[in-house]
């Protein structure tokens, strides 16, 4: 897009994207390149920062979808979106020099976040939360994807996303998770039998679903190595 319509369009899912989170008092950091950036429970405290990113997060998906809608009716392109959030202490206050400075967070936390918003694409998924901010929010229904290791982090990460709040979640919704559930335990056991049969059920309910492709692949492979006494089941991600 020549630059000028594509800064109106950033400016547009911005605006939308900045609404949603400051609805749930998050804090805005800042905006780079089509990316932004936001923070719960600084400068003011808040005992449910967790449960209020995801409900942000959850909230933006939908607006990008909404955001889309507006897109075909008026021939722009549609937009994707990749949300990752992860919950730990950080060091936050004004950085930068003595000639300008920025009210931010750092911290490994931080990174760790950053980190999942890039495996969005991966795993097919709008919005992925790491195990910490997973077990902050029970209020929600959540599907685990897999565990994880990022580049720079040698401990595994179980991931998940939000399929809905959990009182408001769909008996089909929760079959899905539990089904899906009993696949990742047999994965990690390495009952590929069992993974095989489960994921041919679930793709027949979903055979768009980029999650089981990317499984359905990992599994062609893992049929046909012998057993691995020490494998964990995590994945090895060494790009940003």
């Amino acid at each position: 897009m020549p630059p000028l319509q594509l800064q109106a369009l950033l400016n547009g899912v911005f605006t939308r994207l900045t609404q949603v989170i400051q609805s749930q008092r998050g804090t805005i950091d800042k905006y780079m390149g089509d990316c932004v950036m936001a923070f719960w429970g600084a400068p003011v405290p808040s005992q449910d920062h967790a449960t209020c990113a995801v409900q942000a997060a959850m909230g933006m998906a939908q607006a990008v979808q909404q955001l889309n809608q507006e897109h075909r009716t008026q021939g722009l392109p549609e937009v994707g979106v990749g949300i990752g959030l992860n919950t730990g202490t950080m060091c936050v206050g004004d950085m930068g020099s003595d000639i300008r400075l920025s009210y931010t967070v750092i911290g490994d936390a931080v990174n760790l976040g950053s980190r999942l918003e890039g495996l969005s694409k991966t795993y097919g998924v709008a919005v992925i939360a790491s195990e910490f901010t997973q077990a902050q929010a029970p209020e929600f229904l959540w599907q685990e994807l897999d565990r994880v290791r990022v580049k720079g982090k040698a401990q595994a990460v179980a991931i998940y996303t939000p399929v809905a709040v959990h009182a408001l979640a769909t008996h089909e919704q929760i079959r899905l998770v539990e089904i899906w559930r009993q696949f990742l335990t047999d994965y990690r056991a390495q009952d590929w039998a069992k993974c095989i049969a489960a994921l041919h059920l679930l793709l027949q309910g979903d055979p768009q679903s980029t999650l089981y492709a990317l499984y359905a692949e990992r599994l062609q492979m893992l049929a046909t190595q012998p057993h691995l006494p020490n494998w964990d089941g995590a994945t090895n991600f060494d790009t940003k």
